[in-house]
């Protein structure tokens, strides 16, 4: 019932196993076979071919440990330097391979509009803080990675901070620090602002997207509101953004938050299960075709500098920055998010407990028509 002829692909394999006792001597036949195979491959063949395989297998190896070496040599220099890796048109090429893959994928970025109606201070630096992380922060990466290349919108270069375990995936992380990606270690952030970088923050961050859903906006806000205190130590303007849509690019399933966040405390990743297009969960590299609009808001002024700011402090600058996020969501989410999600608003979560402050509206004239930005 065994064929041991060299032109059989499964020489071990029993063609017809018989019934009753001799069922069991087939199969330990059979697994004898099978270590017999596994003695003869590369690393335990003997003779000059396998020796070469070994030498070969061996080599690639090395090739590649050394390449992550260098890897992380480059981005630890880049982070204690403060500077971009490579010259600038070289983070443009990352750009527009990142772009173009989204381009593929149907998720476009396709109007920016500001708020501000003055044009932003080039001399000065901002803390750029964005909404909503989204599932897998797409568009930051795939959409707004170029105006951290180019100094969008205030005609500076800046770099956005983002989770550490993304620069553990291969190509991803390559792209990442082209484009002026770097891990958001409070030692990393203290070292670029004290060297007078803008920077890019999502203050919710892994906690915001093992909570994302495609039925409701949110905002959360982690609860040493640790943005708000840099911006108060180093004296820094905040620039809200709201990319609207992010959230809309994949659909949430419920149901697994147990496993999502077992994921999360093991890996460092949080990832909800989701569905991609055509249905098909956890399809990450294919989201549904998605619009997405860039709306920035006006810069929330830091009068004065704290190096130890108070709680009191805090809270005052945390008002009107969100009070000024929620007036930049009402002012665009009805003309900019499916109509069902927009009329839910933007929902605020503090993970300190305390309560939410009132929203303040105020009389604002109507928006600029939306800018036209295909090519992002």
């Amino acid at each position: 019932a065994f064929s041991h002829s060299g032109s059989s692909p499964f020489p071990c394999r029993p063609s017809n196993l018989p019934s009753g006792p001799w069922r069991s001597r087939f199969a330990a036949s059979a697994r004898t076979c099978s270590v017999h195979a596994v003695l003869k491959g590369p690393f335990f063949a003997t003779g000059s071919m396998a020796a070469s395989r070994r030498t070969k297998l061996l080599t690639l190896l090395a090739v590649m440990l050394s390449y992550l070496k260098a890897r992380d040599f480059v981005l630890q220099r880049a982070e204690v330097v403060g500077r971009r890796i490579g010259p600038r048109w070289l983070g443009m090429v990352a750009w527009h391979i990142l772009n173009l893959y989204s381009r593929i994928a149907g998720v476009r970025n396709i109007s920016e509009i500001s708020d501000n109606p003055d044009k932003l201070d080039p001399s000065k630096r901002y803390l750029i803080v964005w909404h909503p992380h989204g599932f897998i922060a797409w568009s930051a990466l795939f959409i707004a990675s170029r105006m951290a290349v180019l100094g969008h919108p205030h005609g500076r270069e800046w770099f956005a901070m983002v989770a550490p375990a993304l620069f553990r995936i291969p190509l991803i992380s390559e792209l990442l620090m082209l484009v002026n990606g770097r891990r958001v270690d409070k030692k990393i952030v203290d070292n670029y602002l004290e060297k007078g970088l803008s920077i890019a923050i999502q203050p919710g961050g892994v906690r915001e997207q093992i909570a994302t859903t495609h039925e409701q906006e949110q905002a959360i806000f982690p609860a040493n509101l640790g943005f708000v205190r840099m911006a108060l130590k180093y004296k820094m303007d905040m620039l809200p953004a709201y990319l609207f849509n992010e959230n809309q690019m994949y659909k949430r399933v419920s149901g697994y938050e147990r496993f999502t966040t077992w994921i999360y405390e093991n890996t460092g990743f949080g990832m909800p299960v989701l569905t991609g297009r055509f249905g098909i969960p956890m399809l990450m590299g294919f989201p549904n075709p998605t619009d997405v609009h860039v709306r920035w808001g006006r810069p929330v002024v830091v009068e004065e500098q704290a190096a130890e700011p108070t709680e009191q402090q805090v809270e005052e600058l945390f008002c009107r920055y969100l009070n000024e996020l929620r007036r930049l969501f009402e002012n665009h989410a009805h003309d900019c998010l499916p109509p069902e999600v927009a009329a839910r608003g933007l929902k605020i979560v503090r993970l300190d407990g305390k309560p939410i402050p009132p929203y303040e509206p105020e009389a604002l004239p109507a928006p600029p028509p939306a800018t036209a930005t295909s090519r992002l």
